[in-house]
């Protein structure tokens, strides 16, 4: 799958989401390790198990797994490294979301609605 968010993408958030949205949507967060804002895909939410080590992890009440777009074989092959989401920093916390992000106003070539 290919990045649904590029560098110079100009995005509108919907700040007011005080629950985390369904599987799939593009959200703006603070990392819970250095409190950088990142944008990555909700993947599980509350209650849903996420294959983990040798077992699974369940979400808590206000947890989800986020995870980014970019695969690994791309993002090491671009001199990246890893990608860090919750694979790195585990689950996130809603009191770490900023917003889901639903809308692309700019470039104008890429203009239009996110996609799950």
């Amino acid at each position: 799958m290919s990045p649904a968010i590029e560098p110079g993408d100009w995005l509108l958030l919907d700040p007011t989401i005080r629950r985390w949205p369904r599987r799939g949507t593009v959200v703006v967060f603070h990392e819970p390790d250095s409190e950088e804002l990142a944008i990555k895909r909700v993947a599980a939410r509350p209650g849903d198990h996420v294959r983990y080590a040798d077992g699974y992890l369940v979400m808590a009440p206000d947890e989800a797994w986020l995870l980014s777009d970019a695969n690994e074989a791309e993002l090491l092959a671009a001199g990246f490294g890893e990608p860090v989401d919750s694979r790195r920093y585990g689950p996130v916390s809603i009191e770490l979301l900023v917003g889901r992000a639903w809308f692309r106003y700019a470039p104008l070539r890429r203009i239009g609605r996110l996609r799950r």
